[in-house]
């Protein structure tokens, strides 16, 4: 088996450096700086590109716009020959596309089939097995029945055909994690947005406010998924398709980012002084509002000016709340795993019998990690379950912030060979 990993191509985002548009009247999708640098580090032949997290930008562009990018990149694998097969890990900026084929595949299909919807899978872990003389080997998605041995995917979906030419490739969705099991160990591939705050904020708040109802006990990936759905969504697609709106929170989101809140500050005025017209109480209660609408227009300001981007952040996954978020991640993904290996696979009933992950290979950040740096770090989680340190190791990402290349990593993978990447600068 051989396959390729990439993650963060942010298809709509005008610094992506996989595609750009060319022309002036008559605009034409092209090849980017580094597409070139790409074809030769994922090489050819592959069963499968793996992409993990925020390959499509919703919540900067419009569909149409991120899907015409998306159309030509698809269209170059295909024909180059790079990949047979597509496995999808959606991220932060394109998690609506997850949610997307979620609703094709339990409403829309069933619907059609003249049938009722069915519940959601929020998480189905991909499983990629290339253990010697494994009864599971292949490639599996879990909770998905398979149709052949060995091939377990979600059928005719509609991404399959955005070359939109009759000649389909295959999207295997997956999310949030692929585990691959080798005869050395078990690596796992997820896209690392759970690793920050905002998209882990309503789990983190709901298990400690809400137990007593939830009823959770340890938080398992499926739940983990459904109660941080709600911020996750607003963000990727409610930003992105907003029309007119969408422009002006991206700049105001750009100058936060560069600590500039002229703008914003601008705008929470606005607010406040027609939030101020609005009220209607007597002059004690408006006096107590007037206080509190300028004290919190001071308190969002003073935290917008202290966020730090994420993107390009070294010291981010050496934070301690950030390990303790990966942590917690980790954990749900051990019962997940443990999910996996009650349930026989579908033929033949033999199990997966996982083990659990010892290495991490995730994106979001947009710092490069090598698969051989002697600086990769390691967390500690040692358990009876593994009794290593965790590493971890960064895709990078595909666009440039003040003109500068950020720096991708591709992973490969071959039979016999085992993992290795390549720097793109």
């Amino acid at each position: 088996m051989k396959f390729a990993i990439i993650s963060d191509t942010h298809f709509g985002d005008d610094t992506c450096t996989l595609v750009k548009k060319s022309g002036q009247k008559k605009i034409r999708i092209v090849k980017g700086d580094k597409f070139d640098a790409f074809v030769e580090a994922a090489g050819t032949g592959n069963k499968y590109l793996v992409m993990a997290g925020d390959i499509f930008d919703f919540s900067i562009a419009p569909y149409e716009e991120a899907y015409a990018y998306g159309r030509a990149f698809f269209r170059w694998v295909r024909d180059k020959g790079i990949a047979d097969e597509i496995i999808y890990i959606a991220g932060n900026h394109d998690a609506d596309l997850w949610h997307i084929i979620q609703h094709q595949r339990s409403v829309i299909n069933r619907i059609k089939n003249k049938k009722m919807p069915k519940p959601f899978a929020h998480s189905v872990a991909g499983i990629i097995d290339d253990r010697k003389n494994s009864p599971t080997a292949g490639f599996w998605l879990n909770k998905v029945k398979a149709r052949t041995t060995g091939e377990s995917k979600y059928g005719n979906m509609f991404l399959d055909h955005i070359a939109g030419d009759g000649n389909p490739i295959p999207f295997n969705f997956a999310y949030p994690n692929l585990y691959i099991a080798t005869d050395t160990d078990t690596v796992m591939v997820t896209h690392g947005q759970y690793l920050e705050p905002y998209w882990s904020l309503v789990g983190e708040l709901g298990a400690k406010t809400l137990y007593d109802d939830l009823k959770i006990g340890e938080m398992d990936m499926e739940e983990l998924v459904e109660l941080n759905f709600p911020l996750n969504q607003l963000a990727c697609t409610g930003l992105g398709q907003a029309g007119c709106l969408t422009p002006v929170l991206r700049q105001v989101e750009l100058e936060a980012k560069a600590g500039n809140v002229a703008r914003l500050e601008k705008y929470l005025g606005r607010l406040n002084k027609e939030l101020d017209r609005m009220l209607e109480y007597g002059w004690i209660k408006e006096y107590i509002c007037d206080r509190l609408l300028k004290e919190g227009q001071a308190q969002i300001l003073e935290a917008v000016r202290k966020l730090k981007n994420t993107r390009y952040m070294e010291e981010f996954i050496h934070k301690p709340e950030v390990k303790k978020r990966f942590a917690d991640f980790y954990n749900a993904s051990l019962l997940e795993i443990a999910a996996i290996n009650e349930e026989p696979q579908q033929f033949g009933g033999a199990c997966f019998n996982l083990q659990a992950p010892e290495r991490i290979i995730f994106g979001h950040t947009h710092q490069p990690v090598a698969w051989d740096a002697p600086d990769a770090l390691k967390l500690n989680m040692i358990s009876s379950v593994l009794p290593k340190r965790l590493r971890l190791f960064n895709t990078g990402g595909w666009l440039t912030e003040g003109g500068k290349f950020c720096g991708a990593e591709v992973f490969t993978y071959e039979t016999g060979t085992g993992f290795a990447s390549t720097r793109i600068d």
